[in-house]
């Protein structure tokens, strides 16, 4: 569920590129979604479920592993879990284009 999971924690939409840097490899993917746990990320190239990887935003780097991949009609969706020593807040690194689902109102239609 975007905005709030079931553990209440609070999942933001964005739109950031950001370099994934894995074994002796790295890869531009774009940040979609984010919350403290977990990163969605849309990538051109699949990645192996459980492989270690560094998600460097170019002010800050957050380690963790990639728990999915699923491939798209444009891609690979993969999701990334923080490591427990470098959790996201959005005091350490705002995305660009940052929204927060729960502020959305719905408009009328016709």
């Amino acid at each position: 569920m975007i905005g709030m999971d079931g553990s209440g924690v609070r999942r933001y939409l964005c739109s950031e590129l950001v370099t994934l840097r894995f074994a002796s490899e790295s890869l531009v993917v774009n940040l979609e979604e984010i919350d403290s746990a977990i990163a969605v990320l849309e990538s051109e190239e699949p990645l192996p479920v459980g492989v270690a990887a560094e998600m460097d935003t170019g002010s800050h780097c957050f380690s963790g592993t990639v728990i999915s991949a699923e491939e798209t009609p444009l891609g690979w969706r993969l999701e990334f879990a923080f490591s427990p020593s470098t959790p996201w807040s959005i005091d350490r690194f705002r995305p660009s284009h940052l929204v927060d689902p729960s502020t959305l109102t719905e408009t009328g239609s016709a």
